[in-house]
């Protein structure tokens, strides 16, 4: 039993050895934080957070890819939440149907093919929302290889000149 335990504990801190407890933020750059509710993004020390402040983000920018990448995010989240809740109410229904008290064989066959139909529209909703995630990282990642340049400028203004650096 010890030899199961130990070979365990081996496996999880093997498994473990390469997570981080914090993503790292570049100041410079518009950084995309994976948080189950809701998805942030940090640009320009300014948290964004939902559909309202996100489409300001990108809407701004009147880049047709981000505006797309954006749109199929929002797509994406709301189909997948939807078939998710679907799903549930349906696997839950499906299994009351299947160990309900009357032994009806049709009963329980339709009982669980609803529990198993549900659990698939569950599952494809949550495949939805982890791809309007990678469609809003890629947004991200898009926007910091097309907006974000080192800018310099030389000011003159009376008396004075200044040098200003952008990153």
């Amino acid at each position: 039993m010890k030899f199961w335990k130990l070979s365990l504990i081996i496996i999880v801190i093997s498994c473990s050895r390469n997570l981080l407890a914090q993503e790292r933020v570049d100041h410079r750059k518009m950084n995309y934080f994976t948080n189950p509710k809701p998805n942030s993004i940090l640009y320009n020390d300014t948290l964004y957070k939902g559909a309202a402040q996100f489409s300001r983000l990108f809407y701004r920018t009147h880049d047709i890819d981000l505006i797309n990448l954006y749109q199929r995010h929002q797509s994406n989240k709301i189909w997948g939440t939807a078939l998710g809740v679907a799903g549930t109410l349906a696997t839950t229904i499906g299994v009351i149907m299947a160990t309900s008290y009357n032994n009806n064989v049709n009963n329980n066959t339709a009982g669980w093919i609803t529990a198993g139909s549900g659990l698939a529209c569950s599952i494809f909703g949550a495949h939805l929302i982890q791809s309007g995630q990678k469609n809003l990282a890629l947004a991200v990642e898009i926007f910091n290889q097309k907006y974000n340049r080192t800018a310099f400028g030389i000011g003159v203004s009376g008396s004075n000149a200044g040098f200003v650096v952008n990153f």
